[in-house]
């Protein structure tokens, strides 16, 4: 019942990152033939001259790259992915029926890449994609990870703009589908890293042990007790070192501050964080 259940909620979120994605797409891209990379763009693209559907031809044209994506990435990326592809595509169609919200290529280029990053990035949290440049992004990143998922997506879907503006000849298009594909890879880098980030506390205190113990039995966190030395009264101690979520700092504070109110705290981000107590996503 339980990998029931954890199925389901997979699926769920990559089909409400899709939703979002696909708002992006039918309500501020496609009306304004707005091109922010991807086979998205690709698809805006054909849709302005020949009225091709473009969620149709998207599914199509992950085809071939599905193929390179299973042999590269693995049968479970490849299942989770081909639904977020699909359900995309079908999404993207189905939502193109309702009404443009505006005409306004700047609020379009902002609100569109806007919806689509945070849609991207909800699905990249499941380790999952909606194919097309997605999948180029995700090899590159195997590849190359010294850049991230985020920007890698920035680069080929910058390809995919030029490779539209000429084709279509219109440069200001050019630029705000620029604008739109950069706000798309902020939110994607801003889900992805929201979702890791953590802070590590040191704590120095004359009274570590209570309050390691008590920190480990309310928040359920571990810490660990670096000795030192204080130089101003010359007596050996403990710093406590200890890695919490960012909602758990006010009961670490109140925690720390019923056992000693003269505490040292010092707060410092983590970026990203794996291990016992911290969930490793699948997209760093």
């Amino acid at each position: 019942m339980k990998k029931v259940l954890g199925f389901l909620k997979i699926y769920g979120i990559i089909t409400f990152g899709a939703f979002l994605a696909a708002l992006g797409i039918s309500l501020f891209f496609a009306p304004v033939n707005l091109v922010a990379g991807g086979l998205s763009g690709i698809g805006v693209l054909v849709h302005g001259y020949t009225g091709f559907p473009v969620g149709l031809l998207m599914l199509l044209l992950n085809i071939p790259l599905f193929i390179l994506g299973y042999k590269h990435l693995g049968s479970g990326f490849l299942f989770r992915s081909m639904y977020g592809a699909f359900i995309f595509s079908v999404l993207t169609d189905v939502l193109s029926f309702f009404p443009a919200i505006t005409n306004n290529l700047m609020l379009c280029a902002l609100f569109g890449g806007g919806l689509v990053g945070i849609g991207m990035g909800i699905i990249f949290l499941t380790g999952a994609t909606t194919g097309g440049s997605d999948i180029a992004a995700h090899l590159l990143h195997r590849l190359f990870p010294g850049l991230d998922v985020g920007k890698w997506l920035l680069v080929t879907d910058g390809v995919i703009i030029l490779c539209a503006a000429f084709a279509a000849g219109h440069a200001e298009a050019c630029l705000y589908g620029v604008i739109a594909a950069t706000t798309n890879s902020i939110l994607i880098d801003l889900m992805i890293q929201g979702a890791n980030f953590a802070k590590v506390v040191y704590i120095v205190s004359p009274k570590a042990e209570q309050i390691a113990q008590e920190t480990m039995r309310v928040l359920d966190r571990g810490a660990t007790g670096l000795y030192c030395k204080r130089m101003y009264t010359q007596k050996d101690g403990l710093v406590l070192l200890c890695v919490i979520k960012k909602h758990e700092i006010p009961k670490l504070k109140k925690i720390v501050l019923a056992h000693d109110p003269t505490a040292f705290i010092i707060f410092t981000g983590a970026r990203s964080v794996s291990g016992e107590g911290f969930k490793n996503y699948p997209i760093n």
